[in-house]
């Protein structure tokens, strides 16, 4: 079953460590979204180019420009 989410998307990059462990997921719709998760596929938080802001999952800005890899959580 196709997901509108799969329609919209335009590019998927997994985001590793050195050590090859998955720290992320990034995702980019094609008019220039882009959304990240966790390694557990958690929604971390979305960066909006129309206003060049980052918000984490909340909704709370973290920043201007395009910041969505701060919100990397580092597991041990």
């Amino acid at each position: 079953m196709i997901k509108l989410k799969d329609i919209l998307l335009e590019d998927r990059k997994f985001l590793r460590d050195r050590k090859g462990y998955l720290i992320g997921i990034l995702d980019t719709e094609k008019n220039g979204k882009q959304t990240f998760r966790g390694p557990n596929g958690k929604f971390l938080g979305w960066y909006d180019p129309s206003l060049d802001i980052t918000r984490e999952h909340t909704g709370t800005v973290v920043g201007k420009g395009n910041v969505l890899t701060s919100l990397i959580i580092v597991y041990k």
